[in-house]
């Protein structure tokens, strides 16, 4: 007779926009039940919630979408599949929102500069303020690891319009 084996319970994905609170209260849970995978799941929905907060400058948002990918969605060395599959959920929900984030940004940045050069303000000066802008939001060098490849080539061909 065969022992049938325990499935895994995984977590949910993380929901994003609840209050520090909620937060808190599910991952001391999660630390009580030794369950590390939820433990990472409520950190990703704790650190991507701040990362959105209207009221942050993008370098801090950018800090927290680092920090998750780094700390909270990494495969153990022993993962079986399932939680492979799982932390590759949580790293891919990390990136749809932080790329959510940027296009934001750099939307509401481009409409400005729009409309400001309809007002008649000189190109020129909107290309020194978006000098600025653009690398601060997208780096120096190659697409961030929080920032998918489309989302990246979209925010590059914004900064071209004006660079």
């Amino acid at each position: 007779m065969a022992i049938a084996q325990k499935p895994q319970q995984f977590h949910p994905l993380p929901v994003i926009g609840y209050p520090e609170s909620y937060y808190a209260k599910h991952i001391k849970q999660a630390d009580q039940d030794g369950n590390i995978i939820a433990h990472n799941a409520h950190k990703v929905g704790q650190y991507v919630t701040l990362g959105l907060e209207q009221k942050r400058s993008w370098e801090e948002k950018a800090k927290f979408f680092r920090h998750t990918l780094k700390h909270h969605c990494v495969v153990p060395p022993d993962a079986d599949p399932d939680t492979q599959a799982f932390y590759k959920k949580l790293q891919s929900l990390v990136i749809r929102y932080a790329s959510q984030e940027a296009r934001r940004l750099a939307r509401q940045e481009h409409d400005g500069y729009n409309m400001r050069l309809e007002m008649g303000v000189a190109k020129e000066a909107l290309a020194e303020e978006a000098e600025v802008f653009f690398p601060n939001l997208l780096g120096h060098g190659d697409c961030p690891e929080y920032i998918s490849p489309e989302v990246f080539k979209e925010l590059k061909a914004m900064r071209d319009r004006w660079v």
